[in-house]
């Protein structure tokens, strides 16, 4: 067995070669250019920060499922030597990013098609929920189990750039679920994020104005302030009984008389470990009271569009200083997935607010802020060392595989991607998704799919328990996992004319 040391001109560093074999590239897409000994790798590429796009000969080193170097790859003198080397510098113009993290979603009505457009749009959730106040009632059930369904939902997403979910539901392996222990995946530990979507137990549809008499076992001061995070639905809709929930929410002394069944007190809660989900009610004021108390938020605008005909100002609220997170919300009304949920975002911003909002910023409301969001910015959210290796490699639209990098916003090509341009979706180091340049670096049980005109290689069938084509046929016709670059019956972002 031969043992050479030498600069290897394609990724600029010094390597150590020990019985392993160089491979040729065979078209604009990344690819193994040295097949190493052990599981660790280093990515050569433009890699996306908070401070902006690097150089495209920028290198990580992931060594045991976490990241062990990013930047400069004279820093990484002789480490790495028997990694795996996957080059996605200039000649291909992909980018490289941290894992999407959705801190929203019903993960477990990912079998179902969306709702349908009826033109008509509600004042509060438990209008369309329960048919309340004359409106149409929009009922749902899951197409099978919900933990089949739950495991379809999280492939669509790993298939889409996602890494990690905040979802109500949970299965072993694919996507961390950030808000069960069980569910962390690959070296992430606890404490988890809380999740209620009926904070103030109104599930069967209470609305109220100027008391906060909704059920009997409401969110106290006292457990809302030992969670770690608490994502909660807050004041979705758009009038003054959605409004009254954040006031019962945030004001001790707004009813300070019980209701004859319990509950019926108003609470104060706003404090940095609460998150709000969805919040249309609130008026600018109350957000400057959010950000005051350092409490965060969860955008979900398709939903919000679709369902009630507005959106919040994301705008107002980053300039405001709060931590503004993405969420898909749910199939039924809201994305299949992160690219389309920023896509919906961009666009309402413009039509609505008249505002660019910029792919960077979209592209941190999926990663970094989603991860403070969550409360786990320490592990994932961004590619730094001692973070886990949650790693997306996002290549160029079809047409799009020149050399010049300049006409392309690299925050852009990765927000905005569609699934057929995903290279590569790393969880932990490992490889959950390639492409079929890159098929030498999966590791057990792997097949290909296709995703449109492009191959890929999925390795979830230890997940799984099954191949995900028998996974795909047991369900028999869903909604599918595998999308076009826009999805079918795709509910509307464009405001009402």
């Amino acid at each position: 067995m031969g043992l050479l040391r030498f600069l290897h001109p394609d990724i600029g560093l010094f390597v150590l070669l020990v019985g392993s074999t160089w491979l040729e590239p065979a078209s604009a897409t990344c690819r193994i250019v040295k097949r190493g000994l052990s599981k660790d790798l280093i990515l050569k590429g433009t890699i996306l920060t908070v401070e902006g796009a690097s150089s495209p000969d920028s290198v990580i080193f992931v060594q045991s499922g976490k990241i062990a170097h990013v930047g400069d790859p004279c820093g990484l003198g002789t480490r790495g030597a028997d990694a795996s080397v996957i080059d996605c510098s200039s000649s291909t113009g992909s980018v490289i990013s941290p894992g999407f993290i959705n801190t929203h979603e019903h993960i477990d009505y990912s079998t179902v098609r969306p709702f349908p457009e009826i033109g008509e749009r509600v004042k509060h959730r438990h209008d369309w929920r329960v048919g309340a106040r004359n409106y149409t009632l929009r009922d749902v059930s899951v197409n099978g189990s919900a933990v089949a369904a739950t495991a379809w939902g999280e492939l669509r997403h790993i298939f889409s750039g996602t890494t990690s979910i905040i979802g109500g539901e949970m299965v072993p392996g694919l996507a961390r679920n950030l808000d069960f222990a069980d569910g962390l995946e690959d070296g992430l530990e606890g404490p988890t994020a809380s999740y209620d979507t009926f904070p103030l137990d109104d599930p069967v549809g209470i609305i109220r104005l100027g008391d906060c008499d909704y059920g009997p076992d409401p969110i106290d001061q006292a457990t809302a302030a030992g969670y770690h995070r608490f994502l909660a639905h807050v004041g979705e809709g758009v009038d003054a009984e959605a409004a009254n929930e954040f006031i019962c929410l945030s004001n001790l002394t707004f009813d300070t008389t019980p209701a004859p069944g319990g509950g019926g007190l108003s609470t104060d809660i706003l404090a940095p470990n609460f998150v709000l989900i969805h919040a249309l009610g609130l008026t600018n004021e109350d957000f400057d009271f959010v950000a005051a108390r350092g409490a965060k938020v969860v955008w979900s605008p398709r939903s919000n569009m679709y369902l009630y005909g507005k959106t919040l100002n994301a705008s107002y609220l980053l300039e405001a200083g709060i931590t503004v997170a993405l969420g898909t919300d749910w199939l039924p009304s809201g994305s299949a997935t992160m690219a389309r949920e920023a896509v919906c975002g961009a666009s309402v911003m413009k039509e609505v607010y008249n505002i660019e909002l910029q792919p960077k910023v979209l592209w941190e409301m999926a990663t970094i802020n989603s991860a403070v969001a969550a409360g786990f910015e320490d592990h994932i959210g961004s590619l730094e060392i001692g973070k886990l290796a949650d790693i997306v490699v996002f290549g160029r639209a079809p047409g799009d595989s020149g050399p010049d990098t300049d006409v392309i916003d690299p925050f852009a090509q990765a927000i905005f991607a569609p699934q057929e341009q995903i290279e590569l979706v790393l969880r932990g180091g490992k490889v959950l998704l390639a492409n079929s340049e890159m098929g030498d670096l999966a590791s057990g049980a792997c097949e290909m799919i296709s995703f449109g005109e492009v191959n890929k290689i999925a390795c979830v069938a230890e997940e799984l328990g099954s191949s995900f084509k028998e996974f795909e046929r047991a369900l028999g016709g869903v909604y599918p996992a595998v999308l076009p670059p826009v999805p079918p019956y795709e509910p509307t972002c464009k405001p009402d004319e």
